[in-house]
């Protein structure tokens, strides 16, 4: 028997193991730009190029929701699904009435707490590695199955990001208790997203070209997320500052 995971596993105990590969392997967990940023040995100012650099991907999630979306079809069996979706969704881009920012909004209040007015951010041009990960994440949520595309998701991985990075920012970078709401938020908020990713792809792992799909797509957002850092550390000779990725 062949020793892959989706060979091996199908249902819940696919997911976790996909869950258990994700949260070991996420960049999330082995750049270390996250370890050093965690200890405040980041520059101030290629944080800033970061914070930069992140908007316009974070600001394509509602919009790869939408695609997400429109991926889950109207069979009954599937509405569950479709309202955690939208849920999601809405979550993201903000609630249309104005009653709730969206993350997008959240971020740019955090890019102000570290420095960069807004202006600046929704101005700043974007490099070609930002241009390629928005792409390929817009692009694969559009082409996929909504439950082959929620494999790839980061959330489990961005709950411990973030409560790792919301003491640092408070301590290394001085960033105001007020515009700290994007970590804050996203503490309590993946977990439940994550809940129902897991849900998703339990729900769907079923055959070993399904499963196979899944962790390839996951494998696929682990380089987007790579991607959106590493281009900025080249951009602004980072690598010293930063080290090597694993």
């Amino acid at each position: 028997m062949s020793d892959a995971p989706w060979d091996r596993f199908e249902g819940e105990k696919f997911r976790d193991e996909l869950t258990k590969y994700k949260m070991a392997n996420h960049p999330f967990k082995t750049h270390p730009f996250f370890d050093r940023l965690e200890r405040g040995e980041v520059p101030k100012p290629l944080v800033q190029a970061w914070v930069k650099q992140f908007y316009p991907w974070l600001a394509s999630v509602p919009i790869a929701m939408a695609e997400r979306f429109s991926n889950c079809s109207w069979e009954p069996g599937n509405d569950r699904y479709r309202r955690m979706i939208l849920d999601q969704l809405v979550e993201e881009a903000g609630d249309p009435k104005g009653k709730e920012p969206g993350h997008p909004e959240l971020w740019l209040r955090f890019c102000e707490g570290i420095g960069v007015p807004r202006a600046e951010v929704q101005g700043a041009p974007l490099l070609p590695s930002t241009m390629v990960a928005i792409d390929d994440f817009l692009y694969t949520n559009r082409i996929n199955t909504f439950y082959v595309s929620a494999a790839g998701s980061s959330e489990p991985p961005n709950v411990e990001l973030c409560a790792r990075l919301l003491p640092a920012f408070r301590k290394h970078y001085h960033v105001p208790e007020e515009n700290l709401e994007y970590y804050r938020l996203h503490v309590t908020a993946d977990v439940e997203h994550s809940e129902w990713i897991g849900q998703i792809v339990a729900g769907f792992a079923n055959s070993p070209a399904v499963r196979k799909q899944m962790w390839d797509q996951m494998l696929r957002g682990f380089s987007i997320h790579a991607l959106l850092v590493d281009g900025v550390l080249a951009a602004n000779n980072g690598k010293a500052a930063a080290g090597k990725h694993k």
